[in-house]
């Protein structure tokens, strides 16, 4: 049975390459990303049997970790690294689901809550391994395709359970252009939202025992690689489909997300502030700026 799986992955791997040709031709044409739609007749449902071989391959291989946090390329063992990129990549060419934006139900999978399960971005990496004994805990994407806003939130817990604390980033996001290159090269056929990140909220959420009902906050202006550099941060949904999704920043790095619906003893995300409660955490030009590449905190303390 084993021998099976192999040669029918292997087949599968096979039928990728071919229709990596039609999707790079369409990649780098002029064309609208629906070309590249037209090459597989995968449902938009539930996929085709080779991308759920894939898929299942892709998820089984990711390793669980601590506290629910994702697994990054820093805290997984180098072979199970070149396995997950090898499968994603593979992945990303079966896609069900055509470009966001050419399609209004793609746009509509888009939203709601997302976990991070696998991600190599420096951003994830960094806060992977705390110190003074905190852990970082489950990462969240909840996106709002209507107000075409997001939140990237991240749990963080002490070891000893002494304190527990999340990290919320706030920030809009809208297509991008066709034809746009990012900062690593790549053209987009659809596929991209550019973003702007706005705020940044790190919360105390419990002290040894005792909850504090969000009142223990600061807040802090992002201030990540392509702020530094005045280049807007984007990212190119390449894989998407009802319960998972592959994204790629504008410098390359990959993230891998499942729906988070509590499901399968997953946790669940913490509802997206109001718009209204968003204007209420104020940032002007004496507050701290956060990069998530080399900040541990908003305080100008670095790892």
């Amino acid at each position: 049975m084993e021998l099976f799986r192999i040669y029918f992955l292997s087949l599968v791997l096979s039928i990728s390459t071919i229709r990596s040709s039609c999707f790079l031709l369409t990649r780098h044409s002029s064309r609208h990303s629906q070309t590249a739609v037209g090459c597989s007749s995968i449902s938009e449902d539930k996929g085709s049997i080779s991308s759920l071989i894939v898929k299942n391959d892709l998820l089984r291989i990711i390793p669980n970790c601590l506290l629910g946090a994702p697994a990054t390329n820093v805290t997984t063992e180098e072979d199970q690294v070149k396995q997950i990129l090898s499968l994603a990549s593979a992945l990303e060419l079966l896609s069900p689901f055509p470009p966001i934006a050419s399609s209004p139900q793609s746009l509509e999978a888009l939203g709601g809550d997302w976990q991070l399960i696998y991600s190599d971005a420096s951003e994830i990496t960094k806060i992977a391994k705390l110190p003074l004994g905190f852990r970082l805990g489950p990462v969240f994407q909840v996106i709002d395709t209507s107000d075409g806003r997001f939140e990237n939130q991240a749990l963080i817990k002490h070891r000893f359970k002494l304190l527990s604390g999340s990290t919320r980033v706030i920030a809009n996001f809208w297509l991008s252009p066709l034809g746009e290159v990012n900062r690593v090269g790549v053209v987009n056929i659809g596929e991209r939202a550019n973003v702007k990140f706005r705020k940044i909220i790190f919360s105390l959420r419990r002290f040894l025992f005792f909850p504090t009902f969000g009142k223990i906050s600061k807040t802090a202006i992002p201030n990540g690689a392509a702020e530094q550099a005045n280049v807007i941060p984007c990212i190119d949904v390449t894989y998407l489909d009802n319960t998972m999704r592959i994204s790629r920043g504008g410098d390359g790095s990959m993230f891998i997300l499942v729906r988070a619906n509590g499901k399968d003893g997953r946790k669940k995300a913490m509802p997206i502030f109001s718009l209204e409660k968003t204007k209420q955490f104020s940032v002007d030009q004496a507050a701290p700026t956060y990069d998530p590449s080399v900040d541990i905190l908003p305080s100008g303390i670095r790892g």
